[in-house]
């Protein structure tokens, strides 16, 4: 099930489109000029996008390494919740909710999940909607990852409602990495 859209399809966006996003240090950031506002359909430029499933939603992101790439697939999820454009930086929320967010797993799956199951449940906790994230560490030996997002508590009178993302899953997982490029796809219930 997919959200509303005024063509009611996907829109998907190839590394030839024209970077409306930019990634520095591992931060990756909305274009504020971006005019597309529909929940579940991704920003011109963005570099992740939404594929079918038969009864979810599949998570497509990328980037030239493992950092920005996880920051793609952060945004993506709340992409698909809400608007990234709707979403101000609201410095005193982003600093209490959502700063050093840390990740463990025991394999770059598990280390995946729980980023992502981390930002989720920072959602559910605390309505924290972020359109910026900064992976701020991250040690392959010993699978962790700590990130910080911008972004504020989302309000229904402000951010148009997307799909409800309810879980990270397994299911469909997969980490490409080549030089130069890294995609993560990740099935998420909704």
């Amino acid at each position: 099930m997919e959200p509303s859209s005024d063509k009611q399809q996907q829109r998907q966006i190839t590394d030839e489109a024209t970077p409306t996003q930019t990634t520095t240090n591992a931060t990756t950031k909305i274009n504020k000029q971006i005019q597309q506002s529909n929940p579940g359909v991704p920003p011109q430029g963005a570099q992740f996008e939404y594929l079918n499933h038969p009864a979810d939603i599949i998570l497509h992101s990328w980037g030239t390494d493992l950092p920005s790439s996880l920051c793609n697939i952060a945004l993506c999820m709340f992409g698909y919740i809400t608007s990234l454009e709707s979403i101000s930086t609201n410095e005193a929320e982003s600093n209490e909710h959502g700063s050093h967010m840390v990740a463990e797993g025991h394999d770059m799956r598990s280390l995946v999940y729980s980023f992502l199951d981390e930002w989720l449940y920072n959602f559910h906790a605390f309505d924290f909607v972020a359109n910026a994230i900064t992976i701020e560490e991250i040690n392959l030996d010993k699978w962790t990852v700590v990130s910080s997002g911008k972004g504020e508590v989302m309000d229904i009178s402000r951010h148009p409602q997307g799909m409800e993302v309810k879980a990270i899953t397994y299911s469909g997982m997969r980490i490409d990495e080549k030089e130069g490029r890294v995609d993560i796809y990740v099935v998420v219930d909704i």
